[in-house]
This record gives C-alpha cells, structure tokens and sequence, in this order.
C-alpha cells in the first residue's frame, strides 16, 4: 500500500485560501481607492489567488527552495494594467505610497539587463500584507503588485499560452520571430505615448488658435472648441429659442458635426464664420421644417428633451451651405442626395434618396425655395 504525503505546504494553502481571498478582495479595493483622482489613464485593476496545480508546479521546481508557504510571494496578485506606458511610473509611486514594498523581492522587469534579450515586460512589486488586513495570515504574508500596460499585457497572456518560460526554452529557428514581435510591441507602446503627447500638444494649439481666430481645420477638436464660442453658442442660442428649449453644456458629436460641414464644403474655420454670417438667417429657417420632416419619419423630438446641445447649429449651418452652392431644386435634392449616403446611407443611394427629397418637400411645403435661391 503506498503512502500518498500531502505536501504541507499545500495543506497550509488549502486552509488559509478562503481568508487569502479575503485578502484578495480587501487588497483590490484599497489599490482601486488609492488609484481614485491620478492622472494615469488606467484600463483595468484585477486580482487573482493562485490555483492550486500552479502552485503545485511552483513548489516542486528544482531551481527554488521555499521553506514554507509563505515564501511564496504571488498567492495573491493584483495587476493593474495602463493605456500608456508613462502612466506606469505614476501607479508605482501610488503603490509605493500605498503599501509596505519588500524591495529585496521586487523587480523591475521593464527594463533588460541585456539588451539583446526579449519577452515578459512588467514592473512588479511585493508587498507586506497590511497588518489591518492580514487576519491571521503570519506577518511574512506578502503579495505581488503586476503593473503593466495593455499591451505587455497581451504580450504575457500569449507568451503563457505558448507555455514560453524564457529565451533558453524556444529553438533556436523561432528565437528571432519571437525578439521581432517583442520588438515591435514595446515600439508601439512608446508611439502611443507619443501620439497621445501630439494630442494634446494639437489640441493646445487648437485652443490657442480659436483665441486668436486664426483658421483652423474643422476637425472634432476644432469643432469642440468653436461650438463653446461665443458665435456659434448665439446660434445655438436661437436653435433653442425656436425649439423652445434649453441649451445644454455638452457638445453635439463633435466628429460628425466635423464630417458635416466637410460634406457641405466647409473646411477651416474662417470658412465655417463666413457662413455663419452669410447663412445664418436660412439655417435658422431651416429648423422647423427639418424637425416637421424628421418627427414624422423617425420620430426625432425625443432627442432634444433635455435641451438643445452645443454646436447644434452648425447641423443647420451645414445643411444652408450645402443648399446654397446650388441654384436648382433637382441639383439641390441631387447635393442632399450624396450628402446623406455618404453621411447616414452608405451603400443605400434609395434611403438617401428618400430623405433628400422628403426634406426639400418639406423646406418648399414652408416656402423656403425664394431663400435657398438668394
């Protein structure tokens, strides 16, 4: 008969594993409180207690020695994962702040030691359990801290699931593949950081223009910046008035405003004021007789319940433009045609259609034709 011996350390585990997740849970809501009001763009903040089997495996390696449980310092992970690789630092220093880091345990694998190396990239810290938390857990009772962006998240999931364990363990003919996709991922992580940078810097200079009327391309950050300006919030102001409603602090979808007024041939800014002074009057006429048509094809008035929102002139403003660089009513219904297939009917040219014509009905039907022709 022979004598099965249960490792003790894994009795150890079994009966500390309901208050380890305890800990678990308590250690998450700490870190996600600490996290609270930062300016690292975080994707996600997660926990794991170690499986068994895993731990199993860990215990039994020939290159480690673990006296008992608790030199085992990943039974409770947590991991947060950024969008950027500079938002790493900041959740470090909170975790740093947060928590007793055992620095002789931790490491910090973002950053090779040989260069010519590749594979898992993470900053890791492990950390004692705070005495408030530990329960009867012995004080040498720590857990691991994984910060990660997503991208070396990813990188790791699919590296587990090749079973990769370090360069030594792929053959030789697939090594180089490996160090090219590695490559590949920490470059893209640092162009997102740049890109991210460029962003902002555009948008500054954005902001910076619209103070000094400089012209502008109508794209989605121009667009959220003029629809809070005093011109177009006048606009808006008597869209409001008209539909008797309120004017709300939100921006109506700054993109497809922008793609709008690209489709009615504005561009820059300095084109998109031309016409708010030019077109003004019709864009405002335009504003009964559209709700008219648009509540009895798609019962629309719901939208504007809560109020008129910002920028929502320049939908009319795009329309009069676009109306008025055309002097007969079929090349009209033609422009409104092309206009809404390539903005709502793509590959429909018959609901298009439909629309285009049912709308010009509608403008006639309020005797718009003499001002569409001035």
């Amino acid at each position: 008969m022979t004598d099965v011996t249960i490792d003790p350390r894994l009795q150890a585990f079994e009966a500390a594993h309901a208050e380890l997740d305890e800990v678990r849970i308590a250690l998450e809501a700490r870190l996600r409180d600490a996290l609270v009001g930062g300016s690292a763009k975080i994707h996600e903040v997660g926990s794991r207690i170690k499986q068994r089997d895993s731990l199993s495996y860990k215990l039994s390696r020939p290159e480690r020695t673990y006296r008992s449980l608790w030199d085992v310092t990943d039974l409770v992970a947590l991991r947060v994962t950024t969008y950027f690789e500079d938002s790493i630092a900041e959740v470090a220093r909170v975790v740093e702040n947060t928590f007793v880091v055992d620095l002789s345990a931790s490491r910090d694998r973002l950053r090779a030691i040989d260069p010519a190396t590749f594979g898992y990239r993470s900053l890791h810290y492990v950390a004692f359990i705070p005495p408030e938390l530990r329960g009867s857990l012995p004080p040498e009772a720590r857990v691991e801290l994984q910060i990660r962006t997503v991208l070396q998240h990813a990188w790791a999931e699919v590296e587990h699931d090749l079973g990769y364990k370090g360069p030594e363990t792929v053959p030789a003919q697939i090594r180089r593949r490996f160090s090219r996709v590695a490559s590949l991922l920490e470059v893209a992580d640092e162009e997102f950081v740049a890109l991210r940078r460029a962003t902002e810097e555009y948008a500054r200079t954005v902001a910076e223009g619209a103070t000094r009327a400089d012209a502008l391309a109508l794209d989605p950050l121009a667009i959220e910046r003029l629809a809070r300006g005093e011109a177009v919030a006048a606009l808006d102001g008597e869209v409001g008035a008209l539909l008797e409603r309120p004017l709300r602090e939100e921006v109506f979808f700054p993109d497809y405003l922008a793609k709008m007024l690209r489709l009615a041939g504005l561009s820059t800014s300095t084109e998109l004021e031309r016409h708010l002074a030019s077109s003004r009057e019709l864009a405002l006429a335009l504003v009964q007789p559209y709700f008219a048509f648009a509540d009895a094809e798609w019962s629309l008035s719901w939208i504007l319940s809560r109020g008129v929102p910002r920028g929502y002139g320049l939908f009319f403003l795009a329309h009069a433009a676009l109306l008025r660089s055309e002097a007969l009513s079929l090349g009209r219904v033609a422009r409104l045609t092309r206009f809404y297939r390539e903005l709502d009917f793509p590959d429909d040219e018959a609901s298009a259609l439909r629309v285009a014509s049912g709308l010009y009905d509608a403008m006639r039907a309020a005797g718009l034709e003499a001002m569409l022709a001035s």
